[in-house]
């Protein structure tokens, strides 16, 4: 019999078997040669911290939520950092910027879902005993989302002008 507050094993599956879709279909694109626009860099982010905002505004954090969710934001940028650093970028020999993604900043991305799965269900299963929100738990995956991805895009912009100035080419 299933308590109540658990999903079933069905979820669980069909969840798994999107994110294996998901992840083939960008293990393909990963894999090809694509020109890096320096100047849309900056979209995901804005995305990212406009849902963040929306979520934050919607129901604001307890004040003694906010270290936490500055935590969750500092191991998101850190994460984001690395996950930028594996991203190979490049001048081609017109000088045009050119990116491909890396295996292993996909591997780094399905190992991140892995663990916020297990940290997900870990923390819903003990937030009574520990007495954590599930809003908390909610905010702290938007905002280390926000990081990751934001910090993730600032590296690699910032490797990305350093580049053009060294190989003197053009951005777009």
């Amino acid at each position: 019999m299933q308590q109540s507050g658990q999903a079933p094993l069905g979820a669980y599956l069909f969840t798994g078997l999107i994110i294996l879709v998901v992840l083939f279909f960008r293990m393909r694109g990963m894999s090809k040669v694509r020109p890096l626009k320096v100047e849309t860099l900056w979209l995901v982010p804005v995305v990212f911290l406009g849902i963040a905002a929306l979520s934050l505004w919607q129901l604001p954090p307890a004040p003694g939520d906010i270290p936490w969710l500055v935590v969750a934001f500092a191991l998101g940028a850190a994460l984001g950092w690395q996950r930028g650093r594996l991203m190979r970028i490049w001048t081609d020999g017109d000088g045009r910027l050119m990116a491909q993604g890396s295996p292993w900043a996909l591997l780094f991305l399905v190992a991140l879902i892995v663990i916020r799965t297990a940290l997900r269900s870990g923390l819903e299963m003990e937030r009574d005993a520990w007495a954590i929100s599930p809003a908390l738990i909610n905010d702290g995956f938007i905002v280390f989302a926000v990081g990751l991805f934001g910090v993730m895009r600032v590296e690699m912009w910032l490797r990305a002008r350093r580049l053009l100035r060294e190989h003197g080419g053009t951005a777009a």
